[in-house]
C-alpha cells in the first residue's frame, strides 16, 4: 500500500503539468518546479525520516549507554584507588608497629643476654674461686705431705713443736 501512495505522489506532478505551454509562451517554469521540489522534498522525507530518526535515537542511546558505562569505570576506578590508598596507610601503620615491635624486641633480648652473661660470669667467678680453693688444698695437702715424709726420714721425728711449726710455714710461704 505505501508502494502505491509514493507512486502515486510521483506521478502526480508530472500530470498536473504535462501540459506545458506556460514554457512555451515565455512564461516561467518557477511554480511547477518549485512544486515538484516540495514534492520530491516530502517523498524524501517520508521515505527517509523515520530511518535517520531510530539512526539518531540509537546513537544517542549508544552514546549514553558508553557515558554510563565511562562513569561506572571511573567510579569502579576511584574506589579501587581509595582502597589500594586505605590498604597502603593500614600496610604502613603494620610496617611501624613491626619495627617498632622489633626494637623492643632487640632491647629485651639484649637485656636478657646482658643478664644471661652477668650470671654466666658470676658462676664462672665462683667456679674460679672454687677451682683456686680446691688447687688451695691441694697444694696445702702436697706441703703437709712434704713436710711429713721428711720428718719421717730423719732424725727430725725428734723436733720440737716450733721447729715443725717453722718448717711448715717455709713450705706454706
Amino acid at each position: 500500500m505505501r508502494k502505491l501512495t509514493v507512486l502515486a505522489v510521483m506521478l502526480l506532478p508530472a500530470a498536473l503539468l504535462a501540459s506545458g505551454h506556460e514554457a512555451a509562451s515565455g512564461g516561467t517554469d518557477f511554480v511547477p518546479r518549485l512544486v515538484n521540489f516540495i514534492i520530491f522534498a516530502a517523498i524524501i522525507y517520508y521515505l527517509l525520516a523515520d530511518p535517520i530518526k531510530n539512526f539518531f535515537k540509537g546513537r544517542s542511546a549508544s552514546i549514553a549507554a558508553e557515558f554510563e558505562e565511562v562513569q561506572n569505570r571511573l567510579k569502579a576506578v576511584r574506589k579501587a584507588k581509595e582502597d589500594a590508598k586505605a590498604a597502603y596507610e593500614e600496610a604502613q601503620r603494620t610496617a611501624e608497629d613491626i619495627i617498632e615491635s622489633a626494637k623492643k624486641e632487640s632491647q629485651l633480648l639484649a637485656k636478657k643476654l646482658d643478664e644471661q652473661l652477668q650470671v654466666e660470669l658470676e658462676n664462672l667467678e665462683k667456679l674460679q674461686e672454687e677451682k683456686m680453693e680446691v688447687e688451695k688444698r691441694q697444694m696445702v695437702r702436697k706441703t703437709v705431705s712434704e713436710v711429713l715424709s721428711e720428718l719421717f726420714k730423719g732424725d727430725a721425728i725428734a723436733m720440737d713443736e716450733k721447729k715443725f711449726v717453722n718448717l711448715i710455714m717455709k713450705k706454706v710461704a
